[in-house]
C-alpha cells in the first residue's frame, strides 16, 4: 500500500515537471513568434504532444488516487472489524 502511495507521489511530481516543461515551451514559442522564427510550427507540435502527455498522466494519477482511497477505506474497515472481534 505504501508503495502505491509513493508511486502516486512520484507520478504527481512527474506531472508537475511536465507542466513546467510545457510552460517553458510556451515561453520559447512566444519568443520565437516575436523574432519571426520559422520553426514555430515544430515547437507547436511538441507543445501539443507535451500537453497530451500531461493530461494522460493526470488522468492516471487521479485513477491511482481513487484506488488508494478505496484501499485505505478497506484497511480501515478491516481494522475496525479486527477490533470488534477482540
Amino acid at each position: 500500500m505504501s508503495d502505491l502511495v509513493e508511486y502516486v507521489k512520484w507520478y504527481s511530481e512527474q506531472c508537475s515537471a511536465l507542466r513546467s516543461r510545457v510552460r517553458d515551451a510556451e515561453a520559447v514559442i512566444n519568443g520565437l513568434r516575436t523574432s519571426g522564427e520559422q520553426s514555430v510550427e515544430t515547437l507547436m507540435e511538441t507543445l501539443y504532444m507535451l500537453k497530451l502527455k500531461v493530461e494522460e498522466r493526470e488522468a492516471e494519477a487521479d485513477a491511482m488516487r481513487v484506488v488508494i482511497r478505496d484501499k485505505e477505506d478497506r484497511i480501515m474497515a478491516l481494522e475496525n472489524e479486527k477490533q470488534n472481534i477482540k
